[in-house]
């Protein structure tokens, strides 16, 4: 889990067991909030991954992929900007290596509980 405490994101159970990603920091929070909306394993590995790798792979010069309101992910080789939130979290920047590490860290836990 070392992408999610490098970003400072935590796990929350819900009184059904149910797993959440969550962040105390406002910058940073529509990272979280992107991620906990990818919340299908299945969806993940057939959608999200793909996508992301066609980027690094150089497939594609880029990409974006939405998660509903929180905001758009504009994937290039080096970066990965989330940007364009309708709820009003701010646009935050990561190495995509570091993004398609995330992802699969939180992959992990949503199988782990068999979502």
């Amino acid at each position: 889990m070392r992408a999610l405490k490098k970003y400072k994101l935590k796990l929350k159970k819900t009184d059904c067991n149910y797993i959440h990603i969550i962040s105390d920091s406002k910058e940073i929070q529509i990272l979280a909030q992107y991620l906990d909306l990818w919340n299908n394993s299945k969806d993940i590995k057939e959608d999200l991954l793909p996508e992301i790798d066609s980027v690094i792979n150089g497939e594609l010069e880029f990409n974006d992929i939405g998660a509903d309101v929180v905001g758009v992910a504009y994937i290039e080789q080096a970066t990965t900007k989330l940007l364009g939130s309708d709820v009003g979290y701010s646009d935050f920047e990561l190495p995509t290596s570091d993004f398609k590490e995330l992802i699969i860290e939180w992959l992990a836990i949503l199988e782990s509980t068999d979502r």
